[in-house]
């Protein structure tokens, strides 16, 4: 059985050869430790090594030809399961709740953003007058406006809430890195975001 992954969300470059995962096993640990762990985020690498982010915060990775993790359904009967692996995952949606309560853990920057990142930024394209552009990152139609005081001074379309058609997020930047190439919006690592 498998598990639906969140995206491995993270500020630092990443090479277009590595694949975000989109699921994963529902346990995985190394021969190492002393608990089982649930599986928040995976990716694969160019030369198959696989790593998968675990809801408290560990690392668990490695050749699958070496078998240098270990993944199950269910663990072994007797051996201990991280509880902030198990609360996290029940609480964000990722499995039943293993108590019967009611759980809740909401990830961040895995949601829209309240204001659309082509914010306050030159990711516009202009329409007739100048005065109004179409936003490229949401499909919005917005004023124009200078901005940035005598420093930092730019034309830019103001602040607004995301739009209908706004881009699909890079799977480990999500849309905090966006910029805009030849018309088409792009993240800063060079995956290619559509609306």
């Amino acid at each position: 059985m498998t598990v639906a992954l969140l995206p491995p969300t993270t500020r630092s470059a990443v090479d277009l050869d590595i694949v975000a995962l989109a699921e994963g096993p529902r346990f995985v640990r190394t021969r190492g430790m002393s608990r089982w762990h649930r599986p928040r985020t995976g990716v694969r690498y160019p030369h198959g090594r696989t790593v998968y982010g675990c809801w408290c915060g560990y690392g668990i990775g490695g050749s699958e030809k070496a078998e240098q993790f270990l993944a199950a359904d269910e663990p072994p009967a007797g051996e201990p399961v991280c509880g902030t692996c198990e609360g996290r995952a029940a609480g964000a949606g990722q499995d039943d709740s293993p108590t019967g309560r009611a759980l809740i853990f909401q990830p961040r920057d895995i949601v829209p953003p309240k204001n659309c990142p082509g914010s306050r930024r030159s990711l516009y394209e202009a329409l007739t007058g100048g005065r109004v552009g179409r936003c490229l990152v949401c499909g919005a139609t917005e004023p124009l406006r200078a901005m940035g005081g005598p420093y930092n001074s730019r034309y830019a379309i103001v602040q607004h809430p995301p739009g209908n058609a706004l881009v699909q997020p890079c799977p480990f930047h999500r849309w905090r890195q966006l910029t805009a190439r030849n018309g088409r919006v792009l993240c800063d690592c060079g995956r290619e975001t559509t609306p």
